[in-house]
């Protein structure tokens, strides 16, 4: 396996998996059927407290803004874990995510191309 930028994003999403989720890929939370990227997917998907689940209890209370910023981050997470290497973001584009929910921005992603947010 050769280390690629598309490698390094999936790295940089597991990274901000860990630091929105508390959890490390390697937690019993985790099973065999359930990695720590399709976890944060589901629980991204879910409605009210299950949804909520997936942010660090130490990171509460959070304002609203704060929160929204958390399920940002876990976002663009999620597009830097995507199965095919091509639909992952670039560097430069995760910098500019991240950017952008730093100055509450929002953060929007089109299905099939991350070069216009």
């Amino acid at each position: 396996m050769k280390a690629t930028e598309k490698s390094d994003m999936y790295s940089m999403g597991i990274v901000l998996m860990e630091l929105v989720s508390g959890k490390m890929p390697t937690d019993a939370a985790f099973r065999a059927e359930m990695d720590m990227v399709r976890w944060v997917e589901m629980n991204l998907n879910m409605q009210g407290t299950a949804g909520e689940e997936v942010i660090d209890p130490k990171l509460k209370p959070l304002l609203r803004g704060e929160e929204v910023a958390a399920f940002q981050v876990l976002e663009i997470a999620i597009q830097c874990t995507k199965a095919a290497p091509q639909e992952r973001p670039t560097a430069r584009q995760v910098c500019d995510l991240l950017l952008r929910v730093s100055n509450n921005k929002k953060v929007e992603f089109e299905k099939t191309n991350l070069d216009h947010y």
